[in-house]
């Protein structure tokens, strides 16, 4: 018998002791950026640090109730997320801790979580890309409202609200416009033949293809679309005075709750907002910087921007994917 008891406590030991190794090696993040834009920042951080990431890609809404699961024991040390909403509703489920960087200070006003449980890294814009072969320039669209017009018919792409950037328009049109009249114009663009696509990329290329005339999707979606030689155009909706804006996404990172891998946690966000890491992503992921030393490659003043908050993107969150259910299912 206590053999057995010997042998258990040894196994235990060296089971207890291999997990402290794994911890001591390997830090975690969850990311809902796609890999093509956080692989290179990851990469940088490991060759400057030395320390190893383990990254874990997924859609942001199924990390973030991933998050929520392991809450009790946590998995991950850090998460980015493509909107911050998102990281409003981890917080007040009691997901993430507090961090302030030193490398935050000079962010744009309201690009941070009060309390220092996220932080924007850089951003998007909300925009309609066209296929300039099939749009012609009279016809441009200069509104998302103008695209329940007949002669759009079956020819828009969406991605659907796994892609939570489009859940966020919604929300964001729900918060400046009412839920009843983002309803009716939602259900006319439905009505209108509007393709629901898994995914942002899907939204680009076909258009880029000729397969839509216009999509609504991400700025740095137009980039990729020019780079891969496609003939399209882009257009930052709704910029005249009284009409909604164009709705700014915020990339966010946040230290989760928990973490066992703390002060390398720390050390990644640092870098992710590090003028290195920030140039990485501007000219790899064409995202648009939160500082205003940086020059991006879309100024940020060069739009209005839809005056929403990321604690109402939150808020808005369920009753949007409610809403949405209602028109069709492909959401």
């Amino acid at each position: 018998m206590r053999r057995w008891v010997l042998i258990v406590a040894l196994l235990t030991g060296l089971w207890a002791g291999l997990n402290v190794v794994q911890a001591a090696e390997e830090l975690v993040v969850y990311s809902g950026r796609k890999e093509i834009v956080v692989k290179p920042v990851v990469e940088a951080f490991q060759k400057k640090t030395g320390v190893a990431v383990k990254l874990k890609i997924g859609p942001t809404s199924g990390l973030a109730n991933a998050l929520i699961q392991e809450k009790g024991r946590p998995r991950a040390d850090v998460f980015l997320a493509t909107e911050a909403g998102v990281m409003e509703i981890l917080a007040k489920n009691g997901v993430l801790d507090a961090y302030v960087s030193p490398e935050s200070k000079d962010l744009l006003p309201g690009t941070r979580d009060r309390e220092g449980l996220w932080t924007g890294i850089s951003s998007r814009a909300r925009v309609i890309i066209y296929n300039k072969n099939l749009v012609p320039d009279k016809d441009v669209p200069r509104s998302v409202f103008q695209l329940t017009d007949p002669k759009w018919k079956g020819k828009i792409a969406i991605a659907g609200t796994q892609e939570r950037t489009t859940l966020s328009w919604v929300s964001s049109l729900i918060a400046v416009k009412g839920a009843q009249f983002t309803k009716n114009y939602l259900t006319q663009l439905y009505a209108n033949g509007l393709k629901i696509l898994p995914d942002n990329a899907d939204v680009w290329q076909g258009v880029g293809r000729g397969e839509f005339a216009i999509g609504l999707t991400n700025s740095p979606n137009y980039f990729l679309a020019r780079k891969a030689h496609y003939p399209v155009g882009v257009v930052y909706p709704d910029q005249n005075d009284g009409e909604v804006g164009t709705l700014l996404n915020l990339n966010a990172i946040a230290l989760v709750k928990g973490a066992q891998h703390l002060e390398a946690a720390k050390r990644f966000i640092d870098f992710v907002l590090s003028p290195s890491a920030q140039r990485i992503l501007i000219d790899r992921g064409y995202e648009i910087p939160l500082k205003p030393d940086i020059i991006d490659p879309v100024p940020l003043t060069g739009f209005r921007r839809t005056p929403v908050t990321e604690e109402q993107l939150a808020e808005l969150a369920e009753p949007t994917l409610k809403l949405l259910a209602q028109i069709g299912p492909e959401w």
